[in-house]
């Protein structure tokens, strides 16, 4: 006699909540089929495929036994996090959105969206093969999920992801837009398209994919997806670099179509990457719509501080100038307080260094980026000499 198959807690939990959810299903599609929202054959094939499962699960928790287990493994979240933390970051930020949203979004979402439930498993099992390092196979489950339910377009978008990646680059690109063709809002196909359209050189697509993001109010995951990949800064900057290129000075921003706050975004973006000419070039641009923006103003002064530090010492005049504009523009601006602090203190002004400092630790909004700056350059031993 063979000894009882043993569940976990939990996992006899999830199965009488699934069978819970097949039972009220079947319920659901009898109610469908008399409000005509599906025809009696996709009725009978989705009530017998229901039934059968139910039946299945019933004889799994009616033979068997609980087991114990430890806190540690008792919800399928902490079970994703152990395979998520070994894989890379572009690939953890892309599984752990696989997880997250691991719920077989189709397209209209009815109850015949019930076939939700038979497939929430699959999508799990899909990033799981991903993060495991099995490419291939998480194709062929998001696949199989397609054939239950072709509208899914979770599946679509994770599997023309993986196939992205894979560089199987028209593949990827039809499973977007039949993923986009379903549900325009759904915001992680919007990520991959961004991607896809930077990598082609399409920065007026990839751009357009943004607005699209935005609108379609993603999900925190959706948005640490951006972040992680600096997408606004890359789109931003190909923007920006493909309009300077094309004209001489500062470019007409309004002519061009581009936003003041996507080129304030290229212009630090570009003092990032020590391109110091492009962004004084961009933060005229923006000071020419908006000759007051304080943001703009200062960065524009920080350009010219850090050229300054470079040997060409007659140019802090010239960026305290700018930095006193933004100051006045708008005195709550904390970009102004500590790089106008950091300008008066290398012109022999620490009274007044001090007190811009003061100025930003008054302020609730403290950049992470000038809270480094503070510490790289000492600001605060330097503030208390003398």
């Amino acid at each position: 006699m063979t000894d009882a198959p043993t569940l976990a807690r939990d996992e006899r939990a999830r199965l009488l909540d699934e069978r819970e959810h097949l039972l009220a299903s079947i319920v659901d599609l009898d109610a469908e089929l008399d409000a005509g929202d599906i025809t009696e054959d996709d009725h009978r094939a989705l009530r017998d495929d229901y039934t059968a499962r139910a039946a299945r699960i019933t004889r799994a928790l009616d033979g068997a036994t609980i087991r114990r287990t430890s806190s540690a493994s008792s919800t399928p979240w902490t079970r994703r996090l152990a395979w998520l933390a070994g894989v890379c970051l572009v690939a953890a930020v892309s599984v752990w959105a696989m997880i997250e949203f691991s719920g077989a979004r189709g397209a209209g979402d009815t109850a015949s969206g019930e076939i939700r439930l038979s497939t929430t498993t699959m999508l799990s099992d899909a990033a799981a093969a991903f993060g495991s390092g099995d490419p291939q196979r998480s194709i062929e489950i998001y696949g199989e999920v397609l054939e239950i339910q072709p509208t899914n377009v979770e599946a679509l978008t994770y599997r023309g992801w993986i196939r992205y990646q894979m560089g199987e680059v028209d593949q990827a690109a039809v499973d977007f837009d039949e993923a986009v063709a379903f549900d325009p809002d759904y915001a992680d196909v919007r990520v991959f398209r961004t991607v896809a359209a930077l990598d082609d050189g399409r920065y007026t697509d990839a751009a357009a994919e943004l607005d699209a993001f935005d609108a379609a109010e993603p999900t925190a995951v959706a948005l640490q997806l951006v972040a992680q990949r600096q997408l606004r800064e890359r789109v931003a900057v190909a923007q920006m670099t493909e309009l300077l290129d094309a004209t001489q000075g500062a470019p007409d921003l309004v002519a061009a179509g581009v936003s003041t706050d996507d080129a304030q975004l290229a212009g630090q973006t570009f003092v990032n990457l020590e391109r110091p000419a492009d962004a004084l070039r961009t933060f005229d641009a923006v000071l020419g719509v908006e000759p007051d923006r304080a943001d703009a103003l200062a960065w524009r002064g920080w350009t010219l501080a850090l050229t300054a530090e470079t040997g060409v010492e007659e140019l802090f005049a010239d960026a305290l100038l700018w930095l006193d504009e933004a100051v006045d523009a708008d005195p709550s601006d904390p970009y102004a307080r500590v790089f106008r602090s950091f300008v008066l203190r290398r012109v022999d002004r620490p009274d007044d260094a001090r007190a811009d400092l003061a100025a930003f630790d008054a302020l609730e909004d403290q950049p992470a980026l000038l809270l480094e700056l503070i510490e790289r350059f000492g600001l605060r031993e330097l503030s208390t000499e003398g």
